[in-house]
Parts: C-alpha cells; sequence; structure tokens
C-alpha cells in the first residue's frame, strides 16, 4: 500500500476511525491544535512541531493493544469509545446526544510500520498516523483531519 493508496481511502470509515481514539472533550492539559491542512503529511508535521512524537511499529502496537481510547466527535454530536484487541480487532461503539447506540467492529492492521488502518466487510480501509504526548493521542487521517483521544483502559 503507498501513500497514494492511502489517500484515497473513504471518508466512511475516517467517522469510526476518528470515533476510535479522540476525546470526549479535550484535556486542559493538551490543547487541540488547529490544523489547516488537506494532507495527512502535512498537519502530522504541524502535529509533531507542537510536541508530539509520532508512534511507529513496536511501539504503535504495544500502545493500542487491549486499550479503549474515546473521542467527541464534535460534527456528529457524539460520544465514541474504540478499544483495539490483540487479535487484531477493533470494537467501535459510540452513543449520539439523543442517546442512539450503535456499535461496530472492524479489523485493525499496522501498515508500512507507520499507519493504524481498519478494515471493514464493505468499506476501503481507513488509515492514520499516531502522535503521542504526554499520556495523550492524537491521530491524523488521510484527509489531514486530527482528533485527539483519551486512553480509557487507565
Amino acid at each position: 500500500m503507498n501513500i497514494t493508496h492511502i489517500k484515497r481511502a473513504g471518508l466512511a470509515g475516517v467517522i469510526s476511525i476518528t470515533a476510535a481514539l479522540s476525546a470526549c472533550g479535550t484535556p486542559s492539559a493538551t490543547p487541540d491544535i488547529d490544523v489547516q491542512s488537506d494532507d495527512m503529511e502535512e498537519a502530522s508535521a504541524t502535529v509533531v512541531a507542537s510536541g508530539y512524537s509520532p508512534l511507529t511499529g513496536t511501539a504503535l502496537v504495544n500502545t493500542i493493544n487491549d486499550q479503549t481510547f474515546s473521542y467527541r466527535d464534535e460534527g456528529k454530536e457524539t460520544n465514541v469509545n474504540v478499544t483495539y484487541f490483540q487479535n487484531g480487532k477493533a470494537s467501535i461503539t459510540w452513543i449520539d446526544e439523543d442517546g442512539d447506540r450503535g456499535m461496530r467492529e472492524k479489523l485493525w492492521t499496522i501498515e508500512q510500520g507507520q499507519y493504524l488502518c481498519l478494515w471493514g466487510r464493505d468499506e476501503e480501509d481507513d488509515c492514520m498516523s499516531v502522535l503521542t504526548k504526554a499520556g495523550q493521542l492524537a491521530t491524523v487521517d488521510n484527509d489531514g483531519n486530527v482528533a485527539y483521544y483519551t486512553n480509557r483502559s487507565s
């Protein structure tokens, strides 16, 4: 899979992956960074410049294995939790402000040693860069969108 293929991934799964790792409300210690970019690499560079470090390879796998992450999807007014299991499955659950709930399972892999990708049955893969700072995670998706996550397993 090359970077061109990663950039072409559909937005349908981006919501799921963003839900998987973003924080329910932004932690006050780590403010959101306003990244004005449609490009994954440019957005990642901006997040790194603010003090985040990229997670790759074994460090990335060890960080997400058997952990649950939460985030707030402001656009959909939804709280999302994602749990990454060692067997390569991810469970994504959400609840919106009307109380509607949902769940989806996807497979996850690490591609090229640096991209976290989620795979659904009838969807294209959703890949993102994962970065860390002071115990918080940030992801940058195929379109350069940045999401911030809280680890709920701790």
